[in-house]
């Protein structure tokens, strides 16, 4: 793994677990054993940084679907973020609203992102699925990240009871 890699690993564990403003240049560096200097000379600042280790979307994780039906499957994939301790897209989504620069732009770009690949997935047109499956699922992975809601509950009991309140909403 080159510099720029662990640098942005590092990051992306740090502003996962503890968000964009708690999270400094040195802590990065020290968790990815470089020097601050070497941070910035790799990364440009704190934000290029933080822009380069969010996820962008929500499927970024490169799973690919199974026949289980899509509720389910989308609490499992934030289940199983939550288990590899890796960044959460849907916790990410409000806290890159709130720390950009240009917040409006922000906000239509994960908007653009997270609902667009929402209604892919439910292959439909704009009846507010999408819209209210994306509000579960960024209040599941922020409270699961944030609040540390259903850290003594077995994954796949989890899994079960979220993805068929979001498979309700799937289907209508």
């Amino acid at each position: 793994m080159n510099a720029r890699e662990a640098i942005i690993t590092a990051a992306r564990e740090l502003f996962g677990a503890e968000g964009y403003t708690a999270v400094t240049i040195k802590d990065v560096a020290s968790h990815a054993g470089y020097s601050p200097a070497m941070v910035m000379k790799v990364m440009g600042s704190k934000a290029e940084l933080y822009a380069a280790a969010t996820p962008t979307a929500p499927a970024g994780d490169g799973a690919a679907f199974t026949a289980e039906p899509l509720g389910f499957q989308l609490a499992r994939r934030l289940v199983d973020r939550r288990e590899r301790q890796e960044s959460e897209p849907w916790a990410m989504a409000l806290v890159r609203v709130h720390d950009a620069p240009d917040k409006a732009a922000a906000r239509e770009e994960i908007r653009e992102k997270y609902l667009g690949w929402l209604q892919e997935q439910l292959g439909a047109g704009p009846d507010g699925r999408a819209e209210t499956l994306m509000a579960m699922l960024i209040g599941f992975g922020s409270g699961m990240r944030s609040l540390g809601l259903f850290a003594q509950e077995p994954a796949d009991d989890l899994v079960q009871r979220y993805g068929s309140l979001l498979q309700q909403v799937i289907d209508g």
